[in-house]
């Protein structure tokens, strides 16, 4: 486990009764739990989330315009508070969630999240992902005959087509697994893990979750169906939208692991 207690000790004023321990995390960060329940009868409690992000040399996310939003977010109720981020943007603290209930990957529940989030007052940087293929392709070194390059290619005026689509353009999560859905005792959700969120096309987000979640194709027209009920929208045509973007997500993750592979081989 990384010794990062005494740093945390110091930008959070925690006391000398501090503990730190590591919790289950995704492909590139480590998460822990710091609980501190104050030196004297006098002293609050704290409990908190830590990321550490110094393993994600590759993504391209901007983490400070991130703190930023999440913070938009809490004030909303749908994400934790973010409480700290480190100058060299290697560490990153929320508020800790407690997770009364397990959300399971049911497509009425991502479908009923997805909408809320999709209807959020919020403006973000928009996610750019011509831009951001383009980053994970540097990172990855593919050359220009790749057939993943190539595909890649061939997507590039239907992604433009998508992000200019204003219809369509929302705030997205674009990392919606069911275990970034957390039940709370009121039985609202909250949702974290936003590294990757931005303004973006809705069905980019919506393909998203279901590859993720590895749904099925019944469970993702579910989804969909529940979600254009939700918000009034005509669900063939947003079928023909989803099927689109089912490629552009395939595409995006597929890129997204061939720059984590190099990153890690280097």
């Amino acid at each position: 486990m990384l010794n990062i207690l005494p740093l945390l000790q110091k930008a959070l004023r925690l006391s000398d009764n501090a503990k730190i321990t590591k919790h289950p995390a995704g492909a590139v960060n480590d998460v822990y739990r710091v609980q501190d329940e104050g030196n004297d009868d006098t002293s609050s409690s704290a409990d908190y989330a830590v990321k550490w992000l110094g393993n994600d040399t590759f993504s391209g996310v901007n983490r400070t315009h991130q703190f930023v939003l999440q913070q938009q977010l809490h004030s909303l109720d749908i994400a934790p508070r973010a409480i700290w981020l480190s100058d060299d943007e290697t560490l990153w603290v929320e508020q800790w969630q407690p997770n009364i209930k397990v959300a399971q990957a049911k497509p009425e529940t991502l479908a009923n999240v997805l909408a809320r989030i999709h209807q959020l007052p919020i403006t973000a940087r928009p996610l750019n992902l011509i831009e951001r293929w383009q980053h994970y392709i540097n990172v990855a070194n593919l050359e220009p005959n790749d057939s993943l390059y190539l595909h890649a290619v061939s997507l590039r005026s239907n992604v433009i087509k998508s992000e200019q689509d204003d219809n369509d353009l929302v705030l997205c999560h674009n990392d919606l697994l069911s275990s970034h859905v957390l039940c709370r005792a009121n039985d609202i959700p909250v949702v974290i893990d936003w590294e990757y969120s931005a303004m973006g096309n809705r069905y980019f987000d919506l393909a998203s979750c279901c590859l993720i979640n590895k749904l099925t194709v019944e469970e993702s027209t579910a989804l969909l169906q529940c979600y254009t009920t939700i918000l009034g929208i005509s669900f063939d045509e947003a079928l023909a939208k989803f099927q689109l973007h089912k490629e552009i997500v395939s595409v995006t993750n597929d890129l997204w692991f061939k720059a984590l592979g190099q990153s890690e081989a280097e």
